[in-house]
């Protein structure tokens, strides 16, 4: 049976604020508390990554009014990508000690800690992430109200937040496979040479 309530799909969109804030919160009362640790960080990433990836795939297979996917197929195939490189890069580097963040992150390049590991740059993307599927939420939910509500160049304004934000997490990819080469090549010594 398939269940036809707006208010369903109204209500969605509060409720994702809400689990990304509690999200952030948690990483925040945990290093308050300093109850962080090198695997919790890791596991935090892990559930980041599904519930991103989710939300991606999501918006993709669902369409418009006119029958246009809300997000294009390429970008959860293109973030995809980006996560299991980045993620693997990390994961060779974790073997050896190294966090995506903190103290011992594998991150060493200044610019590279800047972009990816900086807060900064990890609380820009987060708001960034969350703005757009928020904003993919409303744009779901009113699509979908019994009187098609219209907002002028809404969907323009959810279409350049969800670019802003693919290619944000594209740029903070390009350090981590830079800096991470060194992993892949098997060995910090004598990168420079190999490339």
């Amino acid at each position: 049976m398939h269940v036809q309530w707006w208010g369903l799909d109204v209500a969605m969109v509060p409720l994702l604020a809400w689990a990304i804030f509690m999200d952030a919160l948690d990483g925040w009362v945990a290093r308050r508390r300093r109850e962080d640790s090198d695997s919790g960080a890791l596991y935090d990433i892990a559930g980041d990554r599904i519930v991103e990836l989710a939300l991606w795939s999501f918006f993709a297979v669902r369409r418009d009014v006119n029958g246009v996917p809300l997000v294009p197929y390429w970008v959860p195939i293109l973030i995809i990508a980006r996560t299991v490189l980045t993620d693997y890069i990390r994961s060779v580097a974790f073997r050896e000690g190294k966090t995506p963040f903190g103290a011992k992150t594998m991150m060493e390049s200044g610019w590279a800690k800047q972009l990816v590991s900086s807060r900064w740059s990890r609380g820009l993307y987060g708001g960034m992430k969350a703005v757009a599927f928020c904003a993919l939420g409303a744009e779901f939910a009113l699509q979908r109200a019994p009187q098609y509500l219209t907002l002028p160049y809404f969907r323009l304004l959810v279409d350049l937040l969800v670019y802003g934000t693919v290619g944000f997490c594209l740029l903070r990819a390009v350090p981590v496979l830079w800096d991470g080469r060194r992993y892949l090549l098997g060995g910090t010594s004598d990168v420079g040479s190999r490339l």
